[in-house]
C-alpha cells in the first residue's frame, strides 16, 4: 500500500501535532460531539452510508483543496462511499470549507451568516460551526473556515478525526471503524491559535527502512 508524500506528510504532521498538543483544544477535547444515532438536534454527516457533500472554491489555496480531497477519502474509509466535492453551494445540506478570503466564506460574511471577527488577525486558527440557510435553497451547512491556509487545513483534519479516522491510520495501521450513520452536535468549535509558532516533523533517513521506501516510491 503506497501513498504520495503529501498524503504521508498529512498524517505524520497531524499525529505529531496531536501528541505535542500545541492547541488549547483538539479532537480529544471535542470528544462526544458526534453520534451514530440520527438526531434532529445534530447536523448529519453520514446517512445510510451516504456522506454529506463538501463544497470548496476552486480558487482557494491549493493545500485546502488537498485537505478537502483527503476528507472526502476519509468519508469513504468510514462509510464505504467517498464524499462528493464541488464548488457550488447547492443542495439542502453541505460541508462548506474555505479560508477567510474564500468567495464562499466572504459571501457568508456579507450576508451576516458568519462572524469574520473570529478569524481576522489570527494565525492558523479555524472555526467549525453550523449555519442555517447559508445560501438560497440550502437548509443548513457545516462551515469550516480558517484565518489562513493552515488554519483551514487543521479544521478539515479535525473533522476527519471526528469521523473516526486517526492521523495514524496509515503509518501505524490504526483501523477505521465502519459507520453507516454519523452526525455532529450543532455548535461552534475551535482549537484557537497554536501555542507555538513553528513546528513540524523530522523524518530520520535510516537505511534500509525509509531509504528503501524513498527509492521505490
Amino acid at each position: 500500500m503506497t501513498h504520495s508524500p503529501i498524503h504521508l506528510l498529512r498524517h505524520g504532521i497531524a499525529g505529531a501535532l496531536l501528541l505535542a498538543a500545541p492547541f488549547s483544544l483538539s479532537a480529544l477535547a471535542h470528544k462526544g460531539i458526534t453520534s451514530e444515532r440520527p438526531s434532529p438536534d445534530n447536523f448529519t454527516l453520514i446517512a445510510n452510508s451516504i456522506p454529506t457533500g463538501i463544497c470548496v472554491a476552486s480558487d482557494d489555496a491549493k493545500g485546502v483543496g488537498i485537505a478537502v480531497n483527503n476528507l472526502a477519502d476519509d468519508f469513504g474509509r468510514v462509510c464505504g462511499n467517498k464524499a462528493q466535492v464541488s464548488g457550488n453551494p447547492d443542495g439542502k445540506s453541505k460541508i462548506i470549507v474555505g479560508t477567510i478570503n474564500s468567495p464562499l466564506i466572504l459571501e457568508l460574511v456579507k450576508s451576516g451568516k458568519f462572524d469574520a471577527s473570529q478569524l481576522k488577525g489570527k494565525t492558523e486558527k479555524y472555526v467549525m460551526t453550523t449555519i442555517s440557510n447559508p445560501f438560497p435553497g440550502m437548509d443548513e451547512a457545516l462551515v469550516i473556515a480558517g484565518s489562513d491556509r493552515r488554519g483551514t487545513i487543521y479544521g478539515v483534519y479535525e473533522l476527519s478525526e471526528q469521523l473516526g479516522v486517526s492521523p495514524w491510520y496509515d503509518w501505524a495501521d490504526v483501523p477505521v471503524r465502519h459507520r453507516s450513520d454519523l452526525s455532529i452536535a450543532r455548535g461552534t468549535y475551535t482549537a484557537g491559535e497554536p501555542a507555538v509558532r513553528y513546528r513540524g516533523i523530522f523524518l530520520n533517513d535510516e537505511a534500509p527502512c525509509l531509504t528503501s521506501w524513498v527509492k521505490n516510491t
